[in-house]
């Protein structure tokens, strides 16, 4: 199978690979968010030898079923033919060393000796995986960890959601572009950028029964997953 970006994914493509420090991808269930994002992760670890990447969920048990057993697998098989074999996955750690030296290290923010453990890194990338659950707090305090300086790439913390609400810290960073705890406008409104994807847009890899699952939906499910 060859892998191909749809439209809208080439689009968000864009808002990732843009000046902007802080992309997040919002949007409806199985619409391709998390894909794409481990995608750009792995694509940074790739061009930049001896980099470190870390991609983080509020829970590690979810981010050990979600991302490291189903999505990082598919994104290496479609994307990078054969270079799953030549890496290596600690299971100790939890990290998985790519050929060319660079490391992407997975951790739960609920565990704080865990969180402590990976957090006594520096990473040039930090992705904050299903970003409803996780409090800004923790955000916060992973953000600390964004320093690895490293040729070739600039800083990115990249997100992945469906707000809950409006009040919640991802609709205010990145829908109205003002800080979560002091609610005053962001210094640099331009270094958050945000893009919509949904499931829709991501209609050539999924059933059509899908889509009509989520449109029978009742209405509040309806307008947050679909």
């Amino acid at each position: 199978m060859t892998f191909k970006l749809t439209k809208a994914q080439d689009d968000a493509m864009d808002c990732l690979i843009s000046e902007a420090v802080h992309c997040g991808l919002g949007g409806g269930s199985r619409s391709g968010k998390t894909f794409l994002l481990v995608r750009a992760v792995t694509l940074r670890a790739l061009k930049a030898p001896g980099s470190r990447h870390a991609i983080f969920r509020f829970r590690f048990n979810a981010i050990k079923a979600s991302i490291i057993y189903d999505t990082l697998p598919k994104v290496f098989k479609l994307c990078f033919p054969g270079l799953w074999d030549r890496c290596n996955l600690n299971k100790t750690d939890w990290v998985l060393s790519l050929p060319n030296g660079s490391e992407i290290w997975f951790g739960g923010l609920d565990d704080k000796e865990r969180t402590e453990k990976v957090l006594g890194q520096e990473f040039a990338t930090i992705y904050f995986n299903e970003c409803s659950q996780i409090p800004f707090g923790s955000v916060v305090l992973a953000l600390s960890r964004l320093a690895q300086q490293t040729e070739g790439l600039r800083l990115k913390a990249y997100y992945d959601f469906n707000p809950p609400s409006k009040r919640h810290w991802t609709d205010l960073r990145f829908s109205k572009k003002v800080n979560p705890d002091t609610k005053q406008p962001e210094k640099d409104p331009d270094n958050y950028q945000f893009h919509v994807i949904n499931p829709a847009d991501n209609k050539e890899n999924l059933a059509p029964e899908y889509l009509e699952i989520l449109d029978g939906l009742p209405e509040k499910a309806r307008n947050r997953f679909l």
